[in-house]
This record gives C-alpha cells, sequence and structure tokens, in this order.
C-alpha cells in the first residue's frame, strides 16, 4: 500500500458521494416536471380497464375489507324499509315446507314439554295444599288440645 492510497481513496469516495448526490437531485427535479407535463385524462384514456382489472386478485381485495366497518356505516332501517317481506313470503314453497318438516317430532316434543309443565304444576300445587292442610290440622289441634304438638308418632313394635 502506498502512502497517499488512504488519502485518495477518502477524495473518491466524498467526490462519488456528491455526484451521486447530484443526480438524484437532477433526477427527481426530471420525474417532476415529466409528471407535471402529463396529460392525466388522456393517459387514462389509453389504460385497458378491463386488462387491469383481470390481473387484480379480489380474494387479496376482500382480505383488506373491514365487514364490521361497513356494516357500522349502514342505516339498517333505510335497508329494511326496501325489503318487500310480501315477496320473500310468496317465494317460500310452504308444501315443501310441510313436507320436510317432521311434524311427529315437534308434536312429540310440545306434548313432553306440555306435560311435563303439568306435572310441575301439579307437583306444586299438591305441597301448597299439603302446607295449607298442615296448618288446618294444626289449628284443629291446638283448638282441641289448648297448645300446638307435634303428631303422634306410631311405637315401634316390641323385640321379644
Amino acid at each position: 500500500m502506498y502512502p497517499g492510497d488512504g488519502v485518495r481513496r477518502s477524495a473518491a469516495r466524498r467526490v462519488t458521494e456528491q455526484v451521486e448526490s447530484i443526480a438524484q437531485g437532477v433526477a427527481q427535479r426530471v420525474i417532476d416536471l415529466v409528471v407535471e407535463s402529463l396529460d392525466m385524462n388522456a393517459l387514462i384514456a389509453q389504460i385497458d380497464l378491463n386488462a387491469v382489472l383481470a390481473r387484480v386478485d379480489l380474494n387479496e381485495v376482500a382480505d383488506r375489507i373491514d365487514l364490521n366497518q361497513i356494516v357500522d356505516r349502514l342505516d339498517v332501517n333505510r335497508l329494511m324499509a326496501r325489503v318487500d317481506i310480501n315477496q320473500i313470503v310468496s317465494q317460500i314453497d310452504v308444501e315443501a315446507l310441510v313436507k320436510n318438516t317432521d311434524l311427529g317430532a315437534i308434536m312429540v316434543s310440545s306434548s313432553s314439554t306440555l306435560a311435563t309443565e303439568a306435572v310441575d304444576r301439579g307437583r306444586s300445587h299438591a305441597v301448597s295444599m299439603d302446607d295449607t292442610l298442615a296448618r288446618w290440622v294444626g289449628k284443629i289441634r291446638r283448638n282441641h288440645r289448648g297448645r300446638a304438638e307435634p303428631p303422634e308418632l306410631p311405637t315401634p313394635p316390641e323385640e321379644p
């Protein structure tokens, strides 16, 4: 290595950096001038929109859509005002709906639910009646003996 090589390389590097910086500035200015001089309407008119859209990946576009944000912006009342319920109902095939419905299972399910509710109500009424009868018996026993006592328990048989 020669004694002046380090100084020359450092100077060359500084000159190179300055030239690159000037070149970038010139390139940026040229690009700005070209963009400013373009007639965007004429440029867009030359674009084959179908060819551009054919290259768009709609799945990727859909992945970027925030559906919650779209739904939040919807006026549901206005949307529902546009729905023709009569037209929707007229398209329902009631006969096919009845054919595909297991009415027997629905009736069994509904009958068992009604039976369960009836049994539960019967039990509830029986408990209520039992409580009422117990209060009456208690009142009768108090009036007869003068004080309330628990009922007498049967005596167990004696062992031999």
